[in-house]
Protein backbone atom coordinates (compact mmCIF):
# COMPACT_ATOMS: atom_id res chain seq x y z
CA UNK A 1 0.00 0.00 0.00
CA UNK A 2 3.07 2.39 0.59
CA UNK A 3 4.28 1.94 -2.56
CA UNK A 4 1.06 2.72 -4.25
CA UNK A 5 0.84 5.96 -2.50
CA UNK A 6 4.17 6.77 -3.35
CA UNK A 7 3.36 6.13 -6.88
CA UNK A 8 0.11 8.14 -6.44
CA UNK A 9 2.21 11.32 -5.17
CA UNK A 10 4.62 11.44 -7.61
CA UNK A 11 2.14 11.27 -10.36
CA UNK A 12 0.40 14.05 -8.56
CA UNK A 13 3.63 16.17 -8.59
CA UNK A 14 4.18 15.36 -12.44
CA UNK A 15 0.62 16.20 -13.69
CA UNK A 16 0.60 19.55 -11.23
CA UNK A 17 4.21 20.72 -12.22
CA UNK A 18 4.79 19.01 -15.29
CA UNK A 19 6.18 20.08 -18.73
CA UNK A 20 3.91 21.63 -21.02
CA UNK A 21 5.12 21.36 -24.58
CA UNK A 22 4.63 24.48 -26.91
CA UNK A 23 3.86 24.92 -30.60
CA UNK A 24 6.86 24.84 -32.81
CA UNK A 25 6.55 26.46 -36.04
CA UNK A 26 8.78 25.62 -38.67
CA UNK A 27 10.24 27.30 -41.64
CA UNK A 28 10.81 25.87 -44.71
CA UNK A 29 13.70 26.25 -45.91
CA UNK A 30 15.49 25.10 -49.81
CA UNK A 31 18.92 24.47 -49.22
CA UNK A 32 21.42 24.72 -52.58
CA UNK A 33 24.41 24.35 -53.10
CA UNK A 34 27.54 22.88 -54.11
CA UNK A 35 30.11 20.30 -51.48
CA UNK A 36 33.78 19.47 -52.64
CA UNK A 37 36.49 17.40 -51.38
CA UNK A 38 39.98 19.43 -50.87
CA UNK A 39 42.22 17.06 -53.28
CA UNK A 40 44.59 16.25 -50.29
CA UNK A 41 41.30 13.75 -49.08
CA UNK A 42 39.84 10.71 -50.56
CA UNK A 43 36.65 12.32 -52.78
CA UNK A 44 34.87 8.49 -52.68
CA UNK A 45 32.30 8.53 -49.95
CA UNK A 46 29.09 9.66 -48.76
CA UNK A 47 28.34 12.93 -47.86
CA UNK A 48 26.58 13.78 -44.62
CA UNK A 49 24.96 17.44 -44.57
CA UNK A 50 23.47 19.57 -41.48
CA UNK A 51 22.05 22.18 -40.50
CA UNK A 52 22.99 23.84 -37.13
CA UNK A 53 21.73 27.07 -35.30
CA UNK A 54 24.68 28.77 -34.63
CA UNK A 55 24.18 30.07 -31.26
CA UNK A 56 20.99 28.78 -28.55
CA UNK A 57 19.85 29.87 -24.85
CA UNK A 58 20.85 32.70 -22.94
CA UNK A 59 23.08 34.13 -20.63
CA UNK A 60 25.04 31.17 -18.65
CA UNK A 61 23.04 28.70 -20.51
CA UNK A 62 24.05 30.05 -24.00
CA UNK A 63 26.07 27.66 -26.22
CA UNK A 64 27.23 27.08 -29.49
CA UNK A 65 25.79 25.10 -32.35
CA UNK A 66 23.06 23.13 -32.12
CA UNK A 67 21.49 20.88 -34.47
CA UNK A 68 18.83 21.35 -36.56
CA UNK A 69 18.79 17.98 -38.76
CA UNK A 70 21.98 16.12 -40.50
CA UNK A 71 21.38 13.86 -43.42
CA UNK A 72 23.00 11.35 -45.96
CA UNK A 73 22.85 12.71 -49.23
CA UNK A 74 25.01 10.62 -51.62
CA UNK A 75 28.44 11.53 -53.41
CA UNK A 76 29.79 15.22 -53.21
CA UNK A 77 28.43 17.30 -55.79
CA UNK A 78 25.38 19.73 -56.08
CA UNK A 79 23.01 19.95 -53.09
CA UNK A 80 19.32 20.78 -53.14
CA UNK A 81 17.32 19.49 -50.24
CA UNK A 82 14.34 21.05 -48.61
CA UNK A 83 14.62 21.61 -44.48
CA UNK A 84 12.26 22.12 -41.75
CA UNK A 85 13.83 24.67 -39.59
CA UNK A 86 12.15 25.68 -36.06
CA UNK A 87 12.03 29.71 -35.54
CA UNK A 88 12.36 30.50 -31.73
CA UNK A 89 14.97 32.25 -29.73
CA UNK A 90 18.23 30.54 -31.70
CA UNK A 91 19.86 32.76 -33.95
CA UNK A 92 22.45 32.27 -36.74
CA UNK A 93 22.45 29.15 -39.45
CA UNK A 94 25.27 26.56 -39.82
CA UNK A 95 25.87 24.24 -43.35
CA UNK A 96 28.29 21.57 -42.20
CA UNK A 97 29.21 18.50 -43.71
CA UNK A 98 31.94 15.41 -43.36
CA UNK A 99 32.26 12.88 -46.38
CA UNK A 100 31.71 9.11 -44.87
CA UNK A 101 35.04 7.63 -46.54
CA UNK A 102 34.67 4.22 -44.94
CA UNK A 103 31.27 3.45 -45.01
CA UNK A 104 30.85 2.69 -41.29
CA UNK A 105 28.46 6.28 -40.62
CA UNK A 106 30.30 7.41 -37.99
CA UNK A 107 32.96 10.20 -38.33
CA UNK A 108 36.16 9.70 -37.69
CA UNK A 109 35.82 6.31 -35.95
CA UNK A 110 39.19 5.37 -33.36
CA UNK A 111 40.98 2.90 -36.17
CA UNK A 112 38.72 4.19 -39.02
CA UNK A 113 39.43 6.09 -42.00
CA UNK A 114 40.74 10.11 -41.66
CA UNK A 115 37.23 12.15 -42.78
CA UNK A 116 37.10 15.77 -44.36
CA UNK A 117 34.75 17.83 -42.51
CA UNK A 118 33.80 21.40 -43.70
CA UNK A 119 31.03 24.32 -42.32
CA UNK A 120 29.63 27.66 -43.48
CA UNK A 121 28.06 30.26 -41.94
CA UNK A 122 24.49 31.38 -43.99
CA UNK A 123 24.18 35.27 -43.38
CA UNK A 124 20.58 35.19 -44.28
CA UNK A 125 17.28 32.68 -44.67
CA UNK A 126 14.58 34.49 -44.85
CA UNK A 127 13.79 34.34 -48.24
CA UNK A 128 12.83 30.49 -47.81
CA UNK A 129 16.11 29.65 -49.59
CA UNK A 130 20.22 28.93 -48.71
CA UNK A 131 23.26 28.97 -51.06
CA UNK A 132 25.96 27.96 -50.21
CA UNK A 133 29.47 26.68 -51.39
CA UNK A 134 31.16 24.37 -49.34
CA UNK A 135 34.50 22.54 -49.28
CA UNK A 136 35.34 19.40 -47.11
CA UNK A 137 39.06 20.64 -46.03
CA UNK A 138 39.54 19.91 -41.90
CA UNK A 139 40.40 16.26 -41.16
CA UNK A 140 38.02 14.90 -38.32
CA UNK A 141 36.25 18.52 -37.44
CA UNK A 142 32.75 18.24 -36.31
CA UNK A 143 31.00 21.55 -36.08
CA UNK A 144 31.42 22.57 -32.76
CA UNK A 145 35.39 22.73 -33.76
CA UNK A 146 35.04 24.61 -36.94
CA UNK A 147 32.55 27.60 -35.23
CA UNK A 148 33.39 30.39 -34.76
Amino acid sequence: MRHVLMIAAAAATLCAGGCVNEDVTLYGVRVTGRVQVAPEFESAGVVQLGLYFASAGEGELAFLVDEIELRELGAPGSVDEWFLVPLDEREGLLVYAWLDVDGDGVHCAVGGAEEPAGLVAVDDFTDHAVSFALVLDQACAGPEALYP
